[in-house]
């Protein structure tokens, strides 16, 4: 690992001066550096190899007294023993860190880089020694990885941001969107680079959801009057719930109507090509079979708000003059039309009776 300096404020325009390599307490293949900032201590994070322990390479993590010189001795955080970590080859690498609600969580990526490429992470107390392995515990299932019914195949080597207004935490990684290879996964160059909004467990723990299918950003219906409740299907039934541990149940893209130009559908992201759909007043996810009832039943018109007066209604092409929409809970548990709402900002909304759903 070697260090490059700019320092010009704009590093497009500077010049980039070799500072030297990082020496580290092995002299073996390491990679994936990142560094990050910690009540008043900057840390290096990377991904290097022990030969005494085997396999190809482990997490260490060490505070830095210069940008590229470490001090004292590298913490030995994580070494690939799971099951999904071992898949080809014993890996752990591309750590990137979150520091939020009272917990520093350090994401890692597993395995080969086939479709077997996934993500883990370790959590540890903001207040706890993070020089002290014992101060992390490690998921035991992977965070992020593949989806055959999204197409999204090998997601890893991820880092974090923040949206243009500040209000988004955002997720960044590569796959690709195939699952099967010819050869070494290590010679296939095809993994692009995405990203999706990345959101937050009740208990403050990070949400990563599912890699999201290719096409238009998928959004959640979150209740006005309950802001704990949000838009899912459950199984295919229309709902609105608190829990939302399984994230993808509660995504849906706004897509063009199935119905035609100036009407708008709702298309799951956990189950692409299934719409929530008007049906019998009620509200399902249904897979689209093409025919005019269905197209009908899935789309909606943009209507002067009703519940707002700065948003827009969604009337149901299948029954006019009834808004329809996504749904309210009813004392089963199932979902009946409400009005459906949706700002100029791309808000959505929806009554229930009087409830409004914002999307996000």
């Amino acid at each position: 690992m070697w260090v490059l300096e700019n320092s010009s404020a704009d590093p497009f325009t500077g010049t980039w001066v070799e500072k030297g390599r990082i020496v580290t307490h092995l002299d073996t293949f390491s990679l994936d550096a990142t560094t990050f900032t910690h009540n008043g201590t900057r840390y290096l994070s990377w991904a290097q190899q022990d030969p005494a322990i085997g396999g190809n390479t482990n997490l260490y993590l060490a505070p830095m007294s210069h940008p590229w010189t470490i001090s004292g001795t590298p913490a030995r955080l994580s070494v690939p023993t799971l099951s999904w970590e071992t898949v080809g080859y014993k890996v752990n690498e591309g750590l990137s860190v979150l520091i939020r609600n009272g917990k520093v969580f350090m994401t890692y990526s597993a395995g080969a880089t086939d479709s077997n490429y996934c993500m883990g992470m370790l959590t540890a107390s903001a207040s706890s020694n993070l020089m002290n392995p014992a101060s992390w515990s490690k998921k035991q299932q992977p965070v992020f990885r593949s989806n055959a019914a999204t197409s999204q195949y090998g997601p890893g080597h991820n880092s974090f941001t923040v949206s243009e207004d500040g209000q988004s935490d955002i997720l960044v990684y590569h796959d690709r969107n195939y699952r099967d290879i010819s050869g070494d996964p290590l010679n296939d160059a095809n993994r692009r680079t995405r990203i999706q909004k990345l959101y937050w467990n009740a208990g403050g723990t990070p949400n990563f959801g599912i890699p999201v299918p290719d096409g238009a950003t998928p959004y959640r219906f979150r209740s006005y009057t309950f802001p704990d409740r949000f838009i899912r299907q459950v199984p295919f039934r229309g709902r609105i719930d608190a829990d939302m541990t399984n994230l993808a149940e509660s995504q849906f893209r706004i897509v063009i109507g199935l119905a035609g130009s100036g009407t708008v559908s709702l298309e799951s992201t956990s189950n692409p090509g299934s719409y929530l759909r008007n049906r019998n007043y009620e509200i399902w996810l249904d897979r689209n079979d093409g025919t005019t009832g269905f197209r009908n039943g899935a789309s909606f018109t943009g209507r002067p708000g009703q519940s707002d007066s700065a948003a827009v209604s969604f009337e149901s092409v299948s029954a006019p003059g009834r808004p329809a929409g996504p749904p309210a809970r009813t004392s089963n548990g199932h979902a009946r039309q409400r009005d459906v709402h949706a700002s100029s900002r791309e808000k959505v909304h929806a009554a229930a009776p009087h409830a409004l759903l914002s999307a996000g």
